[in-house]
């Protein structure tokens, strides 16, 4: 897998915008910690919303000009 996109700092705001979208977070959940507690524990507990979250993810990590899951090839 090719480490440069762990460096660009958009890859990270995209990672982190596909999780909150996929798992059903809302603003008000970051209003203090239990409420945040309570919020990731939830969606860890409901298989719907954790699998969801993992192809979401999944989707980020694939590039979608190769075959399979690996990278292409720098030119």
């Amino acid at each position: 897998m090719n480490t440069d996109r762990f460096r660009n700092p958009w890859f990270w705001v995209g990672l982190g915008g596909v999780l909150l979208t996929a798992t059903g977070m809302k603003p008000e959940m970051f209003t203090s910690w239990s409420i945040l507690i309570q919020a990731v524990l939830d969606v860890l507990k409901n298989p719907y919303l954790l699998a969801t979250a993992c192809l979401a993810v999944l989707g980020v990590f694939v590039e979608p000009t190769t075959k399979g899951l690996k990278d292409g090839k720098k030119k």
